[in-house]
């Protein structure tokens, strides 16, 4: 699994920000399905994902679940078994967090986000040699 859209800003912030801009940039790719956890489930998000992919969207409903279209939609269509595969994310992020040092060293925010791009770039090429050597 590769690491094909990051996102960075200054301070704590809520990743559901960075989500619609997420959707919009691996549309390209064709996803089959797009994993994601209770956090993700805003009508926003969930609508930008049906009208704007062909992605089947993998998103468990909050048990306090306010009124919307797209959220009605999801108790139907959700897999858990493909749901499971969400897991690999979580692997994803430990996995760099070990290799690549969780903390960010840079003061200033522009190099911030390049120092996590770049760690998100080294990320993919370690994959990738390992893939090969398979």
């Amino acid at each position: 699994m590769l690491i094909r859209h990051n996102n960075a800003i200054k301070g704590p912030k809520y990743d559901t920000n960075f989500a619609i801009s997420a959707i919009r940039a691996i549309r390209c790719y064709n996803p089959t399905y797009i994993l994601a956890d209770k956090a993700y489930d805003t009508e926003l998000i969930k609508q930008t994902i049906v009208e704007e992919t062909t992605a089947l969207l993998q998103i468990p409903v909050k048990t306090r679940q306010k009124s919307g279209t797209y959220r009605s939609k999801c108790r139907t269509i959700f897999r858990p078994q493909v749901y499971r595969f969400r897991n690999q994310v979580e692997g994803v992020n430990s996995v760099e967090k070990r290799k690549f040092r969780g903390i960010n060293n840079s003061r200033s925010t522009t190099l911030q986000i390049k120092e996590t791009k770049l760690k998100n770039v080294f990320y993919n090429i370690y994959r990738s040699i390992q893939i090969v050597q398979k």
